[in-house]
């Protein structure tokens, strides 16, 4: 079964909540990769999902990974020694900020 990706165009705002985004990228590099990702909240309301990839996946896997992070603002890799981190960061729709206190509308 394929899931749908919830930003609409594989990247970008696409009208839905960064936390809806952040889930769809976690659960989807979780199903690809076999580990659960880290999804952490960084300030002004985004979030940063990680996951590990301790093997080299086949080329249908990669892409599908490749596509699951591309649903995310900016995404990138770090190489450790014995495996590489995967991340993809989500920026808050602006339905998702809440104005502060005495801020015009």
């Amino acid at each position: 079964m394929q899931q749908s990706d919830p930003s609409g165009t594989g990247g970008g705002q696409g009208g839905r909540g960064a936390a809806e985004r952040a889930r769809w990228i976690g659960s989807t590099l979780h199903r690809l990769t076999g580990r659960p990702p880290a999804v952490e909240r960084l300030g002004g309301g985004g979030f940063r999902v990680t996951a590990r990839v301790v093997e080299q996946p086949d080329a249908a896997v990669a892409a599908a990974v490749l596509r699951a992070l591309g649903a995310g603002d900016r995404f990138g890799h770090r190489k450790g020694e014995r495996w590489e981190s995967l991340w993809a960061e989500v920026d808050p729709a602006p339905a998702d900020l809440v104005p502060e206190r005495g801020a015009a509308r």
